[in-house]
């Protein structure tokens, strides 16, 4: 369908709501060319230097070539929208207020009763007026105003009045404009005379027509070869925004014909080509470029971004809960060692290769061991999990001790929100935090569990934000930056793309939000949103609900956990990480309960009760005897107390009791000593408070319930 179906398509309706002008109804309205005929030769040379730019200078002797000269200039909106910026603000003010009239014309008597005009006297407005006439902005007529008509009037040549307009709105919405086919039609009704034979109703509905994914794909494949091969590459190869420095680089189709393709591709509704300025939004770009709209390029890669049987990865890599239970891991040797770092407030080397060995052997190709314990360490340092002593080495706060109790979800939600504000990736932080928080509203749109091309988020993310730029106010940040002179922007429209797939390949991956694939060649290429992804972005899993629940893990007598996936076991995977040791990854996972395990997790917050109802609760086969007699005796030796709800408590170790009752903190809370492993402490409110006071006193305390 091209651009005249389209004006077509709302002609029927809209010829019937506006009767047509004929020439006895209203007179002709004065022309550029009407405004230089009036001027006599004597105003040509002013006129000439206003135009032209140049306040000084010779001037043309033949004044015909100069009327013609000027004409061009009058009849170019870039030379009208350049000299009316430079028009002082009293003649800009005058100009403003016969624009917002109607046929762009007033009277005199209007203008100097206009209020915003007040400040102005008769003389004043008479000599603005007479040089607004010399500039060839204004015309004298007679007015047609039924309440003042055969007054002196002035009006502003039609096609003047048009192209500053034009150019002005072209400023206010021109991203909008250039990159969504919503902007491209409204740009198109605005035109009066279409305005006029079609009402607005009637132009929302041609868009939702037009905008359908069928349309747009049908229109792009109506597309006469080679143009339509290269702008189906350009839309999954670079999002829709090829420049021609770009293309210069490409196996193209021919020589650069930006005029031939933009009239091809407006006539399809299907994008255009413009001169695109970027630089003061702080993108580095500023070069003829083809658009392909956003709705468009939106359609074109849904049918081709799901590559599905039997194009899905020809290796896949996930990730899982790994980097939570690598976080519970560090903080667990940052209880158990003295962990010193240098004056820069970095970890020393050997202490570095420690951690290491202790996290999760399971990077990724992404990310090194190091790289992860970099992030780990930002994290904990930016979140204050951790903090620094006297003698430079590190304390878990009080919010690392609140870190482990909480669940995965919770966890992951504080990951994902520090990594969305994270500096420590390439790219211009401004645009990159706007990118991710667009990404991550996107990725709710796409299916778990299914393969999606690795660039198809990040183009919509891309072209999403490039879309909002204005509403966004990105030139006004960026203004300021500017005016120091020091900043020079380094992204341009396809690295700020690859910018944020880096972070999907390096956090959102690390998180185990999303999963990645790989072609023969070891190169990611797609990516599929996890069941955790899912939950977190609070997609409802739609997996078929069972009755019976059968459990996926086996305890054996000797102590070895193994797990049997069931492809959403990240919440038991991070419990089973906390109080055991992962042996193996694979599709069968085996974990180790060990006494360092289990001590490790009841000093970081986890409830001996709790990790006896994981197990039992998740396993196949009841759980061995022996497994859950050493797991009590473990935490007896650990110095687990148990707490009744009479405020009683109890523990099985005599000397044990004895510290407890003569800690300075414990003792104004003791109301009576009932014998040598009993204590009664004073009700100072809830059994949960009670305990949480007990906790900050480093007592592993369980209430008994």
């Amino acid at each position: 369908m091209s651009k005249h179906d389209l004006e077509g398509a709302g002609r029927s309706e809209g010829s019937q709501s506006a009767a047509p002008h004929s020439p006895s109804s209203a007179p002709a309205r004065p022309r550029a060319a009407d405004a230089l005929a009036q001027l006599a030769d004597c105003d040509l040379p002013e006129n000439w230097r206003f135009w032209s730019g140049k306040r000084t200078g010779k001037t043309p002797e033949d004044t015909a070539a100069m009327r013609r000269q000027i004409l061009e200039w009058l009849v170019n909106p870039v030379v009208v929208e350049a000299r009316v910026a430079t028009l002082p603000r009293r003649l800009l003010s005058i100009l403003d207020a016969c624009l917002e009239c109607a046929r762009y014309q007033t009277t005199a008597g209007e203008l100097l009763n206009a209020r915003h005009l007040a400040y102005m006297s008769s003389y004043d407005l008479q000599a603005s007026l007479a040089v607004l006439a010399r500039h060839g902005l204004l015309v004298e007529v007679k007015s047609a105003h039924t309440a003042s008509f055969g007054q002196r009037a002035w009006a502003v040549p039609q096609d003047i009045g048009d192209a500053i307009l034009r150019r002005r709105r072209a400023r206010q919405r021109g991203i909008f404009d250039l990159f969504t086919l919503r902007g491209h039609i409204d740009r198109m009704y605005e035109d009066p005379a279409r305005a006029a034979r079609t009402p607005a109703a009637r132009v929302r509905e041609l868009y939702k027509m037009y905008s359908n994914e069928a349309s747009a794909v049908a229109r792009m494949d109506r597309m006469s070869d080679p143009l339509k091969s290269f702008l189906a590459k350009a839309v999954l190869e670079f999002g829709g925004i090829v420049p021609k420095a770009l293309y210069d680089r490409m196996e193209t189709i021919g020589p650069w014909d930006g005029r031939l393709w933009g009239h091809a591709m407006e006539e399809s509704l299907i994008g255009t080509v413009e001169k695109l300025e970027l630089g003061r939004y702080g993108i580095a770009h500023n070069d003829d470029t083809v658009l392909v709209f956003n709705e468009v390029a939106l359609a074109w890669l849904r049918r081709v971004a799901v590559p599905g049987d039997p194009d899905k990865p020809h290796e896949e890599a996930c990730y899982g809960v790994d980097l939570v239970s690598n976080i519970t891991r560090f903080i667990a040797y940052v209880l158990d060692h003295d962990v010193r770092f240098t004056t820069r407030g970095e970890i020393f080397k050997t202490t570095e290769r420690r951690i290491e060995s202790e996290l999760i052997p399971n990077p990724g190709r992404e990310l090194s061991r190091t790289d992860t314990l970099a992030f780990i360490y930002r994290f904990a340092r930016g979140q204050h999990l951790i903090d620094s002593t006297g003698e430079r080495t590190f304390a878990l706060t009080p919010a690392g001790r609140e870190w482990e109790p909480k669940d995965l979800e919770s966890k992951v939600r504080s990951l994902l929100e520090y990594c969305i504000e994270e500096r420590d990736l390439p790219g211009e932080h401004y645009h990159q935090v706007r990118m991710r928080r667009i990404y991550m509203r996107l990725l709710k749109r796409v299916e778990p569990g299914v393969w999606y091309d690795l660039m198809y988020v990040p183009f919509l993310a891309r072209n999403t934000y490039l879309c909002s730029l204005d509403d966004l106010a990105v030139d006004e940040y960026f203004a300021a930056r500017f005016q120091s002179g020091q900043y020079v922007p380094m992204d341009d429209v396809q690295r700020l793309s690859w910018h944020l797939v880096t972070w999907v390949k390096q956090r959102l991956y690390l998180l185990g939000l999303v999963d990645l694939g790989y072609d023969k060649s070891g190169h990611p290429v797609a990516m599929r949103l996890t069941r955790l992804g899912a939950r977190i972005l609070g997609i409802a899993d739609d997996a078929p609900e069972t009755a019976s629940r059968v459990g996926n893990i086996v305890v054996t007598p000797d102590f070895e956990v193994v797990l049997f996936p069931t492809g959403d076991d990240a919440e038991l995977v991070h419990d089973l990480d906390r109080f055991c040791t992962r042996e193996s990854k694979g599709s069968i996972l085996k974990f180790k309960i060990d006494e360092k395990s289990v001590v490790r997790a009841l000093h970081e917050g986890m409830y001996l009760r709790r990790i006896q109802v994981t197990l039992e609760q998740h396993s196949r086969t009841p759980v061995p005897n022996n497994v859950l007699y050493s797991i009590r005796d473990w935490g007896r030796r650990a110095g687990v107390l148990h707490l009744d709800t009479h405020h009683v408590v109890t523990g099985e170790d005599e000397e044990l009791m004895a510290k407890f009752r003569q800690d300075p903190g414990v003792r104004p809370l003791v109301r009576e000593v009932l014998d040598d492993k009993r204590v009664k402490l004073k009700s100072v409110g809830t059994l949960r408070r009670l305990q949480s006071l007990l906790r900050e006193l480093n007592w592993l305390v369980e209430i008994d319930e």
